[in-house]
């Protein structure tokens, strides 16, 4: 875990993708949260992420390899 701005551990951006940080930080938000106006925000918050559509998977042009946009980009290649 990382620590941002807030001093608020969060995974390393290698451990998840952009999508599970973000439910991440929304169930944490919604565990930790005290309002009930709060706690109704952040419930509409993670069900607007339910209905997001999947993340497209793309190809490495070198190697082939398929996954995550953040994966491909981050990954090492064995180009042929």
């Amino acid at each position: 875990m990382r620590e941002t701005d807030e001093s608020i551990p969060t995974p390393n951006a290698d451990d998840l993708t952009k999508r599970e940080r973000l439910h991440w930080h929304l169930t944490s938000a919604l565990a930790s949260a005290e309002s009930p106006e709060t706690k109704a925000h952040l419930r509409g918050a993670v069900a607007e992420y339910r209905t997001l559509p999947p993340t497209p998977l793309v190809e490495c042009p070198f190697c082939g390899k398929v996954g995550l946009p953040e994966r491909i980009q981050a990954h090492e290649c064995q180009r042929p």
